[in-house]
């Protein structure tokens, strides 16, 4: 490899596994990669690749350990090089490259809006692995002064990922917007601008655009205001646990989504409340055996870097 150096693996067979990367020309820029398989389905019916798009990330949101530091964007080459690495263990043949739906995820270290490389690659993906049935999705905060880029993003989805070959994800984690600029505390798109935004990204046929709630115990999450704001024909709304990352210890947050499946009452009213308006809600909840991975965003590099500090 001419870019990235393996420092661990680190998972469990048929859960995930964490690549922990580190820089040929910096070892101080260490990264992340994975691949995950989702417990309801067999690898060939689905199969999960997560990218990093950043060195780090300078978003910092308040549950999410890859922002421990920043040090810029990847490059295109970076970026392949990571997807390199995940396929090279299955390029004998087995289910994974033959699987259904490969999901490629644009989720891991990084915000990927700011990377203009990300569209670079989504472009030549397709020309690159015609024979793999990638299905690429970008989770963002909205960051704001990117519009060009979420431009692109919807000519690049139009021209090579259409009829349901392509997911897009917003990072929400409020209905308050107060709220929402304190867990992500960084200049972003208000809700009505990703309403008027996917209102224009989404054709008939394409997947539904994700709206991101990762919950903790206190978080205001209410129906009405994603009732008022945006269209169950074009949005689903999926709830997520607050994953126990070192940010969500200091800061002594608790999951509103358990990994029992439990949840407060307050929580399945609105719930209740969405799917009686017509919206698809999911709630996306990992498995304990991930948790024990510790495969969550930053979480190993972070782990890794904090251990060697403190030597």
């Amino acid at each position: 490899m001419k870019y990235w150096k393996v420092v661990d693996r680190v998972g469990k067979e048929n859960v995930a596994w964490v690549y922990l990367l580190s820089s040929k020309e910096d070892e101080k820029v260490i990264i992340e990669c994975v691949e995950a398989f989702d417990p309801r389905y067999p690898a060939k019916k689905k199969w999960v690749i997560i990218l990093s798009s950043q060195k780090g990330c300078p978003v910092r949101c308040r549950f999410c350990d890859a922002s421990f530091y920043y040090a810029g964007n990847l490059n295109k080459e970076e970026l392949l090089e990571q997807l390199e690495i995940v396929l090279a263990p299955h390029k004998r043949g087995d289910d994974c490259l033959h699987s259904e739906k490969i999901k490629l995820h644009f989720a891991r270290m990084g915000e990927p809006a700011f990377n203009d490389a990300v569209l670079e690659l989504l472009e030549e993906l397709p020309a690159i692995y015609p024979k793999l049935a990638f299905i690429p999705t970008v989770a963002t905060i909205a960051p704001e002064n990117r519009d060009y880029w979420f431009e692109r993003l919807k000519m690049i989805k139009d021209r090579h990922y259409n009829h349901g070959r392509f997911q897009l994800q917003f990072s929400m984690n409020s209905t308050d917007k107060n709220y929402r600029d304190w867990m992500m505390p960084f200049k972003k798109w208000s809700f009505e601008k990703i309403r008027d935004y996917s209102q224009k990204f989404y054709n008939l046929g394409d997947r539904k655009i994700t709206l991101n709630y990762a919950l903790a115990e206190d978080t205001p999450f209410e129906a009405d205001p994603i009732m008022e704001l945006f269209d169950s024909q074009i949005f689903l709304v999926k709830i997520t646990p607050l994953n126990p990352t070192s940010r969500v210890q200091q800061a002594g947050m608790k999951t509103a989504l358990r990994f029992d499946g439990s949840y407060p009452e307050r929580i399945d009213a609105e719930i209740d409340e969405l799917e009686r308006c017509g919206f698809e809600v999911i709630l996306s909840i990992g498995s304990l055996d991930e948790i024990e991975v510790g495969s969550n965003c930053g979480q190993i590099a972070c782990g890794r870097v904090s251990s060697v500090s403190n030597l």
